[in-house]
């Protein structure tokens, strides 16, 4: 009986010490991911997630879809060296499998919860239950399209929820009201500005001007020093909770003109509705706002706009000068990270 106790004893400490030796484990790897080191976060998320760990593999899968400012030795790897990187390859397939897809195989639920997030089918209980989990962020693409294809009954229900994203409040107002010139774009203002929102009209030329920039970024609207909104897009873009990193980027680096910066990195962002996408990948593992306060943040925001292309995607969005026209520091900031990458 005491031989049969010692065995146990050993059996659980060795468990045990497993368990926390892996937790360490990733717990590191996170961290170096959050400080911005690819090189060596993502092989050890890969080594775990091979190893069997299901954090690992969600924190990876998620990371594949929705890093928006892949670094410089990300880039680098071929398609092969890519989906080694990211995806089981043990059956030879030609693609791999998402490490999402293997979880969801394994009866993983939050891996089934992220995989319906991706489908292009308006489901209001979805929305919910990602808050219900704590994956508010994850929320963001199944918004959207019950915005865009559910049905009026389902948005009115969204609207009034309390697990409605307030940033995706405009994203919703412009869907459902009534149409006018740069609607997003309006709708975006208004919620910056909800004092003033009365005075918000496409007869207005500042109004209109800054929507355009609103909807669609750099080369849309106007980023005048002089348009009457610019104060208040400048104010919500160095105070709003999801866009810390902007702000914490040009606090950092252009803390002269941290405004025209971060107008700078609105731009080139591509607008309003593209600058609150700045998200953790699995907030289980890295809770939003510790993610909002990290050099990762911070990276893929310089990153996103660094790589942002044409639509003919032959150049880069804007040179120096153009962006010096917005803020010089910025356009420092985002030429020399385009050096890192070694493109063009």
């Amino acid at each position: 009986m005491r031989t049969r106790f010692l065995y146990w004893l050993i059996a659980v400490i060795v468990t045990w010490t497993g368990t926390a030796q892996a937790q360490a484990s990733l717990n590191g790897a996170t961290e170096l991911w959050l400080q911005g080191d690819d090189r060596q976060s993502l092989p050890a998320l890969a080594e775990l997630a091979r190893g069997g760990n299901s954090d690992a593999r969600l924190l990876l899968g998620r990371i594949e879809t929705n890093d928006l400012g892949p670094s410089p030795y990300r880039m680098s790897l071929s398609k092969l060296e890519t989906r080694a990187l990211f995806r089981d390859i043990s059956d030879h397939g030609l693609f791999g499998r998402t490490w999402i897809s293997v979880e969801a195989a394994l009866d993983n639920e939050l891996a089934r919860v992220f995989q319906r997030a991706l489908q292009p089918v308006p489901r209001l209980g979805l929305i919910e239950r990602l808050h219900r989990i704590g994956e508010i962020q994850a929320a963001d693409h199944p918004t959207r399209i019950l915005a865009l294809y559910g049905t009026r009954e389902m948005r009115e229900k969204l609207r009034t929820a309390d697990y409605l994203m307030p940033d995706l409040i405009p994203y919703l107002e412009y869907v459902s009201g009534p149409p006018e010139p740069r609607a997003d774009g309006m709708a975006a203002l208004r919620h910056i500005a909800p004092d003033e929102k009365d005075e918000i009209s496409a007869s207005d030329p500042d109004s209109l001007g800054m929507a355009g920039l609103l909807s669609l970024g750099f080369g849309y609207g106007g980023h005048e020093a002089d348009n009457r909104w610019r104060p208040a897009v400048e104010n919500w873009l160095l105070s709003a909770p999801s866009t810390q990193p902007i702000a914490d980027l040009c606090n950092e680096s252009c803390g002269q003109q941290p405004g025209d910066c971060a107008i700078a990195f609105l731009a080139l962002t591509g607008g309003y509705y593209e600058v609150i996408r700045i998200d953790s990948p699995l907030e289980r593992l890295i809770p939003q706002d510790r993610f909002l306060g990290s050099p990762r943040a911070r990276l893929m925001v310089l990153r996103r706009a660094a790589l942002a292309r044409t639509e003919a995607g032959l150049t880069w969005l804007a040179d120096h000068e153009d962006i010096a026209e917005i803020s010089d520091c910025a356009a420092d900031l985002v030429v020399n990270e385009r050096r890192n990458y070694a493109r063009d």
